[in-house]
C-alpha cells in the first residue's frame, strides 16, 4: 500500500511575468514543509500544484497552517492512507 499523501492544488493560470514567481514560492512551501515531491503543471482549469508527503505528520503540519490562513475550507481531509487530518 502506498502511505505518501498527496495534494493537488489547481490556481487561476497566472499572466507569464507571474508564473516564475508561483513557481520560486510553491517551491518554497514544499521546502517548509517537508514534502518528499512536488511538481507544477498545467490543466485545464489553471496550474496545479502537486505536493507528496512521506509522512502524515508533515502533511497535517501543511493542512494546519492551510487552515490557520483561511486558505482549506474544509474540516477534514480523508488521505489515500484512511488518515483524517
Amino acid at each position: 500500500m502506498d502511505d505518501t499523501i498527496d495534494f493537488d492544488l489547481t490556481m487561476p493560470l497566472p499572466t507569464e511575468d507571474k508564473q516564475e514567481r508561483l513557481k520560486e514560492d510553491c517551491k518554497k512551501i514544499a521546502e517548509l514543509f517537508e514534502a518528499s515531491a512536488t511538481a507544477m503543471f498545467q490543466g485545464r482549469d489553471g496550474l496545479i500544484f502537486h505536493l507528496e508527503f512521506d509522512d502524515a505528520a508533515k502533511f497535517g503540519k501543511f493542512a494546519e497552517y492551510l487552515r490557520a490562513n483561511g486558505l482549506l475550507r474544509i474540516d477534514r481531509i480523508q488521505t489515500k492512507s484512511d488518515k483524517v487530518h
